[in-house]
């Protein structure tokens, strides 16, 4: 979709999701959470970091325990990982409630998109973090564009400058508001005199890989997915000073919480996502780092209208281009193209096949670019992180039986890599 836009890495409640969303990978040690004795030891560069990239932030505040108090990687045994457990889950409203954990490395992520016919796009984020001073604090933004007018709105609140119903979904955070039920979730904004107000309902139904939910290390913490692969929106806007005007178009979404940081679990990710007509194609892959094994942990989800035509979460990705960043000290490898295949988590008898392929590198980009040179000295100790953003062309086959679903199109595919 046009417009795409990624929002801070290191607040999407691991891992990521290609909703404009920023994927995040991890120092190959396993490292413990931030305290907050640490957090008000070095609070002054925290806040500056903080307010480059929180990622930075987070990397920064990692440096002093990870050098005064872990083994080696190879002294530590690998931890136990799960994910995607029990049969498909239904989505309902209690799998939109804030998650409001306690721990450092918590986080609840928002984020939807929509493009609309006859051009313009909209953008809408809202996550609750508990890195640095105070826990549940906000982080609430979003864009709307149409034509060669927009208008945004970014907004950093206390734990007691937003609010969320506890017995039904509605969360509003300085001028964003987002409530309703997953049939039909309503979001409003309003900067600078414009206003929009919009409704998204399901074309597929939203969807959660099994139980939704990866259970990190012996003590079990969890991070949990709940996925919206496409949507109907219906809405209006008003621009300063004019009149409502009516809007259509599709969109997508995700929520997502954790209560690990991503730096604790997360090596690398990558996710492509693929829309044409009422198609949708989804697909993330995790991998985990030294201290939960280097495990990979993907799912695939394609539908066509409210029909599900296949989950998988063991496909076979195979790389048939692949590139070699020889910018980066780390020649971090990047599967520019490569070919799918698979059989349905529940029904064998579907089969997929496919492939993407890369039409051009859209960005890369380091993070630590944005750090002055002393933080950057630090946090490079501890994380090297470059992202990868593509346009690809997809085409794949699912065979259900007598029946062959072929979809093809333009898509997203982002890699992220934080160390070797």
């Amino acid at each position: 979709p046009s417009g795409v836009e990624w929002p801070h890495k290191a607040l999407v409640a691991a891992p990521p999701d290609l909703h404009r969303g920023e994927t995040q990978m991890t120092d190959t040690h396993r490292a413990p959470s931030t305290t907050r004795a640490l957090t008000a030891l070095c609070s002054a560069p925290l806040r500056f970091a903080l307010a480059l990239s929180p990622i930075l932030a987070l990397i920064l505040a990692l440096a002093l325990p990870l050098a005064l108090a872990l083994p080696p990687a190879s002294a530590q045994a690998a931890e136990p990982v799960s994910a995607w457990q029990g049969p498909r889950a239904t989505v309902t409203a209690k799998h939109l409630m804030p998650a409001m954990k306690q721990g450092e490395g918590y986080a609840d992520k928002y984020t939807f998109n929509a493009d609309f016919e006859g051009g313009g796009d909209f953008y809408f984020s809202m996550t609750i973090g508990n890195l640095g001073f105070g826990d549940h604090k906000m982080e609430s933004k979003g864009r709307f564009t149409i034509g060669d007018k927009s208008f945004r709105w970014n907004k950093d609140l206390d734990d007691d400058e937003w609010r969320h119903d506890k017995k039904a979904f509605d969360v509003k955070g300085g001028p964003a508001r987002l409530w309703g039920i997953p049939d039909n979730l309503q979001m409003s904004a309003k900067a600078k005199g414009a206003e929009i107000e919009l409704a998204f309902t399901p074309i597929a139904p939203a969807w959660r890989p099994r139980d939704g939910q990866i259970r990190w290390g012996k003590d079990r913490k969890a991070s949990d997915y709940t996925v919206f692969p496409l949507m109907a929106v219906t809405g209006r806007y008003k621009l300063a000073g004019g009149d409502w005007q009516p809007l259509t178009g599709r969109g997508y979404g995700a929520h997502s919480w954790s209560e690990l940081a991503p730096y604790d679990t997360t090596r690398w990710t990558m996710e492509m996502r693929g829309i044409e007509g009422d198609t949708a194609v989804y697909l993330r892959e995790v991998g985990a780092t030294d201290g939960y094994g280097r495990q990979r942990v993907p799912y695939l989800l394609i539908t066509k209208g409210a029909e599900i035509l296949f989950e998988s979460f063991d496909y076979e990705l195979t790389p048939t281009e692949t590139m070699t960043d020889k910018k980066h000290d780390n020649r971090y490898v990047v599967p520019e193209s490569f070919t799918l295949l698979g059989k349905d988590a529940s029904d064998p008898n579907r089969m997929l096949r496919g492939k993407v392929t890369k039409r051009k590198l859209r960005k890369r980009t380091e993070p630590l670019s944005q750090m002055n040179a002393a933080m950057r000295a630090v946090a490079s100790q501890y994380s090297e992180p470059v992202n990868y953003d593509y346009d690809v062309e997809y085409a794949i086959e699912v065979k259900l039986g007598d029946r062959t679903e072929r979809l093809q199109g333009v898509g997203r595919y982002e890699v992220y890599h934080l160390n070797k």
